[in-house]
């Protein structure tokens, strides 16, 4: 499925857009403002109401992005347990097999640490999910011909079980990535954002002279807050990324010493 257009733009193109659509937002207001506002007790208000809502919206955003994240970085640190669980089953076998599953092992840590720093480079992102994929298949196959040895009974029920583990939180956190934000929370707040601009100059438009200054500061904040929610929404780009997380996976190759 093709990804939206919210989430096919860098960052900072929608926070651009966003910014410039609250500056002619001010701009529209201030000059609709001049032929129909009024002065009236109501404004303050309004513009109260309207600046509410917008901070609202603004912490419930901000707390999914928040959720989202988190979850990324908890699947990380359990694919990380996951995978040094199933290495140190390897132990369990005898020196040929151990050896055999510890290569495919190595091969596998090399495979999602190449996952994680493809970024947001597709093709690499998709070769080395692939890749570990066809790795999973090597290794339960070889763990469904050990356990039919008899001498491997004990091995075989704490390997496979832990194989599974492996392989299940692969596929959540492959499919984590496609969790975002929805659009139509990003449309509104996009909205929200451009009519309380709008009324900031429709109703300031009595005043001698508009404050261009704290106008601008608070399109400028807004954006910012904005941009920090997607940046956490988006852990393959941007400032906010899960480098320190996927350290403990990195650190899986402590694993296999170099000879």
């Amino acid at each position: 499925m093709e990804p939206s257009i919210v989430l096919r733009l860098d960052t900072w193109q929608l926070i651009l857009i966003l910014l410039a659509l609250m500056i002619i937002s001010i701009m529209i207001g201030l000059i609709v403002g001049k032929k129909f506002h009024k002065e009236s007790q109501v404004d303050t208000t309004i513009l109260g109401s309207l600046l509410t809502l917008l901070g609202l919206l603004l912490a419930f955003t901000f707390s999914m992005a928040i959720n989202y994240h988190g979850m990324r970085k908890d699947v990380i640190i359990q694919e990380a347990n996951d995978i040094g669980t199933a290495i140190l089953r390897a132990d369990l076998y005898r020196d040929n097999e151990r050896n055999l599953l510890r290569a495919e092992f190595k091969k596998y840590v090399d495979a999602r640490v190449d996952y994680f720093n493809a970024g947001t480079d597709l093709e690499k992102v998709v070769a080395a999910q692939k890749l570990s994929v066809e790795i999973q298949q090597q290794l339960w196959d070889h763990a469904t011909k050990f356990s039919k040895d008899s001498g491997y009974v004990i091995a075989s029920m704490q390997m496979i079980p832990a194989l599974n583990s492996m392989i299940d939180i692969t596929t959540t956190r492959q499919y984590g990535n496609f969790v975002h934000l929805p659009d139509t929370i990003t449309y509104l707040l996009f909205l929200l954002s451009c009519v309380c601009s709008f009324y900031i100059g429709y109703m300031f438009v009595g005043k001698k002279r508009f404050d261009w200054v704290m106008a601008m500061i608070f399109c400028l904040l807004t954006s910012l807050v904005v941009f920090v929610i997607f940046d956490l929404d988006r852990p393959r780009r941007g400032f906010i990324k899960l480098d320190q997380m996927n350290n403990a996976i990195v650190e899986l190759k402590q694993m296999f010493p170099e000879k």
